[in-house]
């Protein structure tokens, strides 16, 4: 069993705070996140009838603001290169399924 440490709060409260703020919007994109999933971008919230798009894009703006914050409050940067290769992964990984989607779409010559 590994080593017990004493886990206490962040005790700077601007970044505990920014800390709090961001992860309470990226709840609330996983929260639309999960309602496109199940009804669909292009889908409405039950009640209110907004558009899910709308909402997503709201929620994406309030996380990037937070996270911007978070920055600026603890006055530090990610690592540009990382964020490049994840998104450069993401766009081959965008490929492969395009790819797939054509190649599911031709009928198979052993079907027919």
């Amino acid at each position: 069993m590994g080593d017990i440490t004493l886990w206490k709060p962040e005790p700077d409260v601007l970044i505990h705070q920014a800390l709090g703020k961001a992860l309470e919007e990226a709840g609330e994109l996983a929260a639309i996140l999960a309602r496109c999933l199940i009804q669909g971008i292009n889908g409405s919230e039950p009640k209110s009838g907004k558009p899910n798009r709308e909402s997503l894009w709201e929620e994406i703006a309030d996380m990037e603001a937070s996270l911007q914050w978070l920055r600026e409050v603890v006055n530090d940067e990610f690592d540009e290169a990382r964020a490049d290769r994840k998104l450069n992964g993401f766009r081959r990984w965008q490929q492969m399924l395009e790819e797939d989607a054509r190649q599911s779409a031709i009928p198979d010559e052993t079907e027919q």
